[in-house]
């Protein structure tokens, strides 16, 4: 959000000094030097607007879907032999025109063309299936169509046509999962995306789904190696790789976040900021008893494995984000050391469901005290206020479901009532300290 809030303020920026040129104010020169400041040229602010071009692609989309239900619905009627040629004409009439948009520096008519133009491919692919009954694992149908469109997304450098392979290829992943094979070249295209967006098209869109779908391939990996894809316990073996790979993800959030490229420190900032309510839910799925219970009940794939490796993945997060300093390094520490201590006492049964659950909430607190700190410290609301809702949050959720005594719950709201009232005493006077500097 950040990244589109960004865009669109250099985007209306180069229309004022633009305006400014046009009324003569000012030099065309002059505006490009004052534009070039903030990262933006005069050209930015020519063009059609950017929900037009949203508005035309879901328009594509959806002319796409039309024609799939039209053939499907007269697909008996047409002619074996007019129904594949027709097929195959149409998907190169599309994809043709849209080449040919490209050559006359159309660019987003061109783009838009190939859209289609892809929607049509995999129509084609799945009707000719169905022509010639080839129908026996449908997930090559997905995969051919994904690895189909994947040459666009080099051709045209499109943000669209990335969003189309990432989607097609995700989708391909769950489908080939669930008929028992490992999708196993998913990272080419989630690879491709993100080679897209780091160095020519920038979107936190893709960056964060590219990721997400990374993270997703890597715990059907550990499924895999499980041998069952259906009787292995999804919770209890992948909370653990998670975690670990939350880890090393939000070290390189702080690394990123130390490049001298604005952008890449946008992404940086981007990836912490989701991996932080990433953490915030995990805590709070994991404040209740049950899910200890559920983690306690058996020996799982990476049971003995599970403290060795989010240690590891603490030691290489830290490794990434020292250099940041103490906002980075601390947090990292505490929540590495958290998990990988809790990985233990589960492992060796140390510790009952109710004692983890109240750690858990304990670390809430922790966590909800650490980001008013930070955003009191650093001025800055977002963290502030997402750790007033933390706590609000925690103690709420223990209210409908008390871990303990009502006396551990009563302890519990008087720690978070504490905390709130000790925040706002020294919000308010922090800011009563600027304004009288002012």
């Amino acid at each position: 959000m950040a990244m589109r809030i960004l865009r669109l303020f250099k985007k209306d920026l180069a229309r004022e000094v633009g305006d400014w040129v046009g009324d003569g104010l000012i030099e065309p020169a002059q505006g490009e030097a004052i534009l070039a400041r903030y990262g933006a040229r005069l050209a930015d602010g020519r063009g059609s607007s950017f929900g037009y071009y949203v508005l035309t692609a879901l328009a594509a989309l959806f002319a796409g879907l039309a024609l799939i239900l039209v053939l499907s619905h007269n697909w008996d009627e047409i002619p074996r032999m007019v129904r594949m040629l027709g097929l195959i004409g149409g998907t190169v009439t599309i994809n043709l025109i849209g080449g040919w948009q490209l050559l006359r520096d159309r660019y987003r008519t061109g783009v838009l063309w190939l859209f289609f133009g892809g929607i049509s491919y995999g129509a084609s692919i799945m009707l000719i299936a169905q022509i010639y009954h080839l129908g026996e694992h449908y997930p090559d149908g997905i995969y051919w169509w994904a690895l189909g469109v994947l040459p666009l997304l080099v051709l045209t450098r499109s943000r669209l046509i990335a969003l189309q392979v990432l989607t097609l290829a995700t989708l391909w992943m769950f489908s080939e999962a669930k008929t028992g094979f490992f999708p196993a070249s998913y990272p080419l295209f989630a690879l491709a995306c993100l080679w897209l967006v780091w160095t020519q098209k920038h979107s936190a869109l893709i960056f964060l789904a590219a990721l997400a779908g990374l993270v997703a391939w890597i715990n059907l990996l550990l499924a895999w190696g499980a041998g069952d894809w259906y009787r292995y316990d999804a919770f209890a073996d992948q909370v653990p790789l998670t975690v670990a790979l939350g880890l090393v993800l939000a070290g390189a959030a702080w690394w990123l976040m130390r490049s001298s490229e604005p952008l890449i420190r946008d992404y940086g900032q981007l990836l912490h900021l989701y991996l932080l309510r990433g953490a915030i839910l995990t805590l709070l799925i994991l404040s209740y008893t049950g899910f200890w219970r559920d983690l306690l009940r058996g020996d799982y794939l990476l049971g003995v494995f599970n403290p060795l490796l989010l240690a590891l993945a603490t030691m290489a997060g830290l490794a990434l984000a020292r250099p940041s300093g103490r906002n980075a390094s601390g947090p990292l520490l505490v929540n590495g050391a958290f998990f990988t201590l809790a990985a233990l006492c589960v492992q060796q049964q140390w510790l009952d469901p109710l004692s983890l659950a109240v750690a858990t909430n304990l670390m809430l607190v922790v966590t909800g005290i650490w980001l008013i700190r930070r955003g009191v410290e650093d001025a800055v609301t977002h963290f502030f206020y997402t750790g007033v809702g933390v706590l609000l949050l925690t103690a709420l959720l223990r209210y409908f479901d008390l871990i303990g005594d009502y006396i551990g719950g009563a302890l519990l709201f008087l720690v978070a009532a504490g905390v709130l009232f000790g925040a706002a005493r020294f919000w308010r006077g922090r800011l009563n300290q600027e304004a009288d500097h002012v």
